[in-house]
């Protein structure tokens, strides 16, 4: 099941602070520009064809090279074309459009080209609400990224204006050195910091599949399509256990008690002075999470236990003033330790 998070981008977090952002490919940059509208393209054809990604990677032999650095002339072949000496432990990956080439891996080496990178994720891009988001080249053609974004309106939550989104990330390398990968996150993503971040969160979580360029690659395309179906089913049953948090009444005051027992204070806090460092940085984060209620996306639904959850996932995420290690601990090695203990004390306090 699909890790609980907060629905939207934090309203704390500001995407032109990145370094390198996620736009749409009609920017044809990872600059800062602000996004163009997002085509409605409902098959893979449709995609390569918008984003001019028209070309496939294909294998070309490599060329033995003589003492004076010229190709090995071997002889000349029926149709009077000259024939000449390749390296038989490499072969050459080129773009079948430009001839550029992209490497030169050894010969065992599998080429996955674009249409069977259509073939695993055809199961997110065909589903109702589906969108490409982002789909770049980089380095003249070595890798290819992209993000599809799956969305779905709150469905019977009047008041509430957050859609949910599933976001399926994918990358081919053509460069000889990267595998083919394709996973899943219930995140938003707007760097190429939290790209990275999102696909080594999947790993850890299962929601992660790599096919490396080996002769067995093909018979693991249908394995990573099965796990883009999954992710999709996964991502009903997050909607249908969100709604049915979104039906659970809360008080102000369980509310409150709520933020007490997420952000609670030092066991000897009574010996403590008001204005120790411990103290204030309690009360600090307590007053993030209670600001999280009252922000737009809560409307309609703040007094609810999942709104309980989703402020202490945004918290989690984007609230406060955290380090690289204590982020990095909390969403990757703890997997989510914090947003776990929010659910079940949502769940006993709404009980």
């Amino acid at each position: 099941m699909i890790s609980t998070v907060s629905p939207t981008a934090s309203r704390r977090s500001n995407p032109s602070s990145a370094a390198s952002y996620l736009q749409p490919a009609d920017q044809r940059s990872l600059g800062g520009a602000a996004a163009l509208p997002t085509p409605q393209l409902t098959n893979w054809d449709a995609v390569r064809s918008h984003y001019n990604l028209a070309w496939e990677p294909i294998a070309a032999p490599v060329l033995a090279s003589g003492p004076d650095g010229l190709p090995v002339l071997e002889g000349i072949d029926e149709s009077g074309n000259p024939v000449y000496q390749t390296e038989g432990d490499h072969k050459k990956i080129v773009r079948n459009d430009t001839w550029a080439t992209l490497g030169i891996p050894r010969s065992g080496y599998e080429v996955l080209d674009h249409a069977l990178l259509g073939r695993i994720i055809a199961p997110v891009i065909e589903a109702p609400g589906a969108q490409v988001r982002m789909l770049h080249e980089l380095r003249g053609g070595r890798s290819v990224m992209g993000l599809v974004e799956l969305t779905r309106e709150s469905r019977g939550l009047a008041g509430d204006p957050s859609p949910w989104t599933l976001t399926i990330g994918f990358q081919a390398s053509h460069d000889g050195k990267g595998s083919l990968k394709v996973w899943g996150s219930a995140e938003r993503l707007w760097c190429t910091n939290q790209w990275n971040s999102g696909m080594r969160r999947a790993r850890s979580e299962g929601r992660f599949y790599a096919i490396k360029h080996t002769k067995n690659a093909p018979e693991q395309v249908d394995q990573a399509a099965r796990l883009m179906t999954v992710l999709r089913h996964d991502f009903d049953g997050f909607l249908k256990d969100r709604e049915s948090l979104h039906r659970m009444p809360v008080t102000p005051t369980q509310r409150e008690e709520f933020v007490e027992r997420m952000v609670p204070l030092p066991d000897q806090w009574a010996e403590m002075k008001d204005d120790n460092f411990r103290i204030r940085r309690v009360h600090e984060r307590r007053d993030v999470l209670r600001s999280i209620f009252t922000s737009p996306t809560m409307a309609g639904v703040d007094l609810t236990a999942g709104a309980l959850v989703e402020a202490a996932g945004e918290l989690s995420d984007w609230g406060g003033h955290q380090t690289v290690d204590g982020r990095l601990r909390r969403s990757l090695l703890e997997q989510n330790t914090f947003k776990t203990r929010a659910m079940r004390e949502a769940l006993a306090l709404a009980a």
